[in-house]
């Protein structure tokens, strides 16, 4: 079970971007907070010093707790980029409503990745990104049995079991609510989830579909739906 929380840091098990152009001078844009928690990959408890921007240059830095708030674009979409020496760059994207939300997330170092790369016997095309679907109920349990899809060309989809990472496009029991898509061309990828029956899911935080997101060189996109 350690293993999997490890390997399940490498990216994400909840949660969201999308560019938001700078409003000419006298507009206001309505914003609500991006309440957001950063988790050391190998601990699972806060990880300092991760650097927060949005799309439109406002930043903050998490701190002991791994805590940053930065306000973001209400009833729109959001983006926000986590850094961090030693880690991989992070683009989480999701749409926004008029309440602020909690955003809790992985972050993944580079040592990591590699590790998850070589039990897949997998490998890393320079200049491609990789997506991740966090596909979970409201409680944050995994959805098993739900599926992933995406509009831009990449790899063989992997998931996180019990047993460590393993190809496939479904959520397992006894795994991590997620899929991962490596090696996707740059672009702008629209996600699709198909549920078990009886269950319906929306894009986190805002509901409704998700918005096209962004896929760039070298960079995890996050995308997140919550189910019910």
């Amino acid at each position: 079970m350690k293993r999997l929380v490890l390997l399940a840091t490498l990216f994400v098990t909840a949660c969201p971007s999308s560019g938001t152009d700078v409003p000419p001078p006298g507009d206001e844009v309505p914003t609500v907070h991006a309440n957001l928690r950063v988790l050391d990959a190998m601990a699972g408890a806060g990880m300092e010093g991760v650097d927060v921007e949005t799309s439109v240059g406002e930043t903050a830095t998490t701190d002991s707790d791994g805590a940053a708030t930065v306000p973001v674009e209400a009833n729109g979409s959001f983006s926000l980029r986590l850094t961090r020496d030693g880690a991989l760059d992070h683009l989480l994207f999701g749409p926004t409503a008029d309440d602020d939300f909690e955003y809790i997330t992985f972050l993944s170092t580079e040592a990591l990745f590699d590790s998850v790369l070589a039990m897949l016997g997998a490998t890393h095309e320079s200049g491609t990104g990789v997506v991740v679907v966090g596909i979970d109920y409201d409680d944050l349990q995994p959805v098993v049995g739900a599926s992933a899809t995406i509009s831009l060309n990449h790899d063989a989809p992997w998931v996180l079991s019990s047993n460590g990472a393993a190809y496939g496009d479904t959520v397992p029991s006894n795994g991590m609510g997620m899929v991962a898509f490596p090696n996707v061309q740059p672009g702008d990828v629209s996600v699709t989830v198909s549920p078990p029956g009886g269950t319906e899911c929306t894009a986190f935080p805002g509901g409704g579909e998700m918005p096209d997101a962004p896929v760039e060189p070298d960079v995890v996109t996050v995308v997140t739906f919550h189910c019910r």
